[in-house]
């Protein structure tokens, strides 16, 4: 993220049972969380980089924070997050899918087709990422949510290959104007954690 292209605006350090700090004042963006950035082109992109677990309880108040210092008129949402192959649902043998693969959520205030499948019932999103897309879909912002489910516990290159049908959506297509050196902006975008990773902006 340091390409020039992004400059930080913001970070944060949450504590839970899954990610302890004793001083969430003061901490540099290695240490942190939660980092903010915007594009440098056009300040009203936003981009936060999540790489620790938010816990439930905490959801609420993260977004409000998160949500609460941005004007909600004309805001879109896109959300990339991982979830493993043995999470996804299906009559079928999971063995014969071939991963990674891509399936989408979005808001009913969202007119833009997803580039990717819907995701089928009975499968669900989980954690922060269903926590944005719930909280856009009440606050009528149109949001979409990416989730690739790949066979590999660490997001490697292959699984961040598989978001790059995102970046021909007409809401980041402006983002990238290389699309073959999409594959290295996209590994720069994603954290690769063992716990969770999620992006969106």
């Amino acid at each position: 993220m340091n390409s020039g292209v992004w400059e930080e605006v913001g970070s944060a350090k949450l504590w839970n049972e899954w990610c302890r700090t004793t001083d969430t004042e003061h901490l540099s963006p290695a240490e942190a969380f939660c980092v903010f950035y915007h594009l440098k082109s056009n300040p009203s992109v936003l981009l936060c980089q999540c790489s620790c677990y938010v816990a439930e309880d905490q959801q609420y108040q993260w977004l409000e924070k998160v949500f609460g210092s941005c004007p909600k008129k004309n805001m879109q949402v896109t959300i990339l997050t991982c979830r493993h192959v043995t999470d996804y649902k299906t009559s079928e043998s999971t063995s014969s899918l071939h991963s990674p693969f891509l399936r989408a959520l979005k808001t009913q205030d969202s007119k833009e087709p997803p580039c990717c499948p819907l995701l089928e019932q009975p499968n669900i999103a989980h954690g922060l990422p269903a926590a944005v897309l719930s909280y856009c879909q009440v606050w009528r912002i149109p949001a979409v949510l990416y989730l690739c489910y790949t066979d590999v516990m660490k997001l490697d290159l292959i699984t961040v290959e598989a978001f790059k049908p995102v970046l021909s959506s007409r809401s980041l297509k402006g983002l990238v104007k290389n699309i073959p050196q999409s594959t290295e902006k996209l590994r720069k975008l994603v954290t690769t954690n063992e716990v969770q990773s999620n992006i969106y902006t």
